[in-house]
């Protein structure tokens, strides 16, 4: 019998800043896996914690449903596994749940499989499935990542930047907010004058990271014409803590992923001071300080004795 995977798989924060579908990072937030092989045919899952527990137990599950995917690619038979999952990320709330949930299907399908997936394959099959790389490539490899995926070559390229050294504050809204109503309020186009402008703002915001210009990068940050003007009015609490973080020094305050949550940059010396006054005036929301993960998904292969 194979021995057992225990899987630790971070958060990520996406469409960073103007880098909509394309620019994400990693958070040490964590859905926890401990993946067993069992007697019989039928999989079982254990979800522990407020943030999973009304997940489906049976074959509707999104993780056995990808990871049935991946071994049917590869011509190989999953055993039956018992799946025991904790989760600190909080589901529809823009902080990559469901990436998390994708890529441990897909280390799951190539331990017990067998298939000997690469990093990189993991990467393309990950993307495919997700339609852009920005949630799920932090969340495989750690950091912040840059990543362009073709849809006709089916091929996900990705670079790094070095890790802002900033601190995150992230404020989480009480309620839910489901990618499909959020993918809804953004336009079906743009205007040349437009994507010229934004992409200009997204190279200088992308420079000004590389050069650790945080002053410069949320500047360019706040500026996103891609999806944050179409999408904060789904958000109420955005303005005023927006507001609230530059009062106290932050760089920048962007929605997270798809929302509802919203992230701050800020200076190490200031983050204290803003993240207790958040939490102070958004009583309905969920404001704390969360450290970028640079590790990506830890997996250990643990043996009985």
């Amino acid at each position: 019998m194979s021995g057992k995977l225990h899987l630790e798989i971070p958060a990520s924060t996406a469409n960073l800043g103007v880098g909509f579908d394309s620019i994400g990072m990693a958070l040490n937030k964590f859905l926890t896996l401990d993946v067993a092989e069992i007697e019989g045919s039928e999989w079982q899952f254990q979800h522990f914690g407020p943030h999973i527990e009304s997940l489906p137990t049976d074959d509707t599950h999104y993780i056995y449903q990808v990871a049935q995917q991946v071994a049917k690619r590869y011509n190989v038979s999953l055993p039956a596994l018992e799946i025991k999952m904790h989760s600190e990320i909080p589901l529809a709330r823009g902080l990559g749940s469901s990436a998390a949930a994708l890529v441990a299907a897909l280390f799951i399908a190539n331990y017990f499989g067998d298939i000997e997936l690469s990093q990189y394959e993991l990467l393309q099959l990950a993307t495919e499935f997700e339609g852009h790389p920005d949630n799920v490539a932090p969340t495989i490899y750690g950091g912040l990542v840059l990543g362009y995926y073709n849809p006709e070559t089916r091929v996900t390229d990705v670079s790094y930047i070095d890790t802002p050294k900033v601190d995150i504050v992230i404020t989480i809204p009480s309620y839910e907010l489901q990618t499909t109503e959020s993918r809804n309020a953004l336009p079906d186009q743009l205007t040349h004058q437009q994507a010229v402008r934004n992409s200009a703002i997204s190279n200088t915001m992308i420079s000004a990271l590389i050069q650790h210009n945080y002053a410069l990068a949320g500047k360019m940050m706040e500026q996103d014409g891609f999806h944050e003007p179409y999408r904060q009015h789904l958000i109420p609490e955005f303005r005023t803590v927006k507001a609230m973080a530059k009062m106290h020094g932050a760089y920048a305050t962007v929605i997270s992923g798809a929302g509802p949550t919203m992230l701050t940059m800020v200076p190490p010396e200031k983050s204290g001071e803003l993240v207790r006054a958040l939490k102070e005036e958004f009583k309905n929301c969920k404001s704390e300080l969360v450290t970028i993960n640079e590790a990506g998904v830890k997996q250990q292969i643990i043996y009985s004795t």
